[in-house]
């Protein structure tokens, strides 16, 4: 049995993969890179992972079978039409939180890895950006969807002012 109050977890989390080349590279480095270091869980940003901007279900597929474990997006989620029902379906992509309801995919989710839940939030901000629910109020309704199920919260704040960034975390 492994004492869980002795284990550690390391995650690696990856800002922006962009267009074919980031997610090429991905593939190529990603692999022996998580075997290096030991990582036990890897998080990125995937909006922009297709050609030009946005994310593809063949660019998140890309991502997930080069070791990316789950992937947060941003203001350009929905570029692409045909990711629409991929967000609906799958548990380990998640859009800004903060954007309205019925949008299609979801802004929380709760990953069981084994030895911890974590629990995963996308937010964005709204400083030189759309015109969205407040992030700090969304931010804590997002935790408290996660209170008593994850051992661990991860946040993809996506935002352009380094203020909102700051005033956040």
């Amino acid at each position: 049995t492994i004492d869980r109050k002795r284990y550690k977890m390391n995650i690696l989390v990856l800002g922006d993969v962009v267009s074919d080349s980031g997610c090429e590279f991905i593939r190529k480095k990603l692999p022996s890179f998580k075997k290096l270091k030991s990582i036990d869980f890897t998080i990125a940003n995937g909006e922009n992972s297709s050609a030009g901007n946005g994310i593809t279900p063949f660019s998140a597929d890309h991502l997930f079978t080069s070791g990316v474990d789950f992937i947060t997006t941003g203001n350009h989620v929905y570029r692409r039409k045909e990711v629409y029902d991929y967000l609906d379906d799958s548990e380990y992509v998640v859009r800004p939180f903060n954007f309205p309801s019925g949008n299609p995919g979801r802004g929380v989710a709760l990953i069981d890895t084994g030895m911890y839940s974590i629990g995963v939030i996308n937010l964005m901000g709204t400083m030189f950006m759309d015109n969205l629910e407040n992030p700090f109020y969304a931010a804590d309704k997002a935790i408290k969807e996660l209170e008593g199920k994850a051992k661990i919260i991860l946040v993809d704040f996506h935002a352009e002012a380094t203020s909102e960034k700051q005033a956040l975390a």
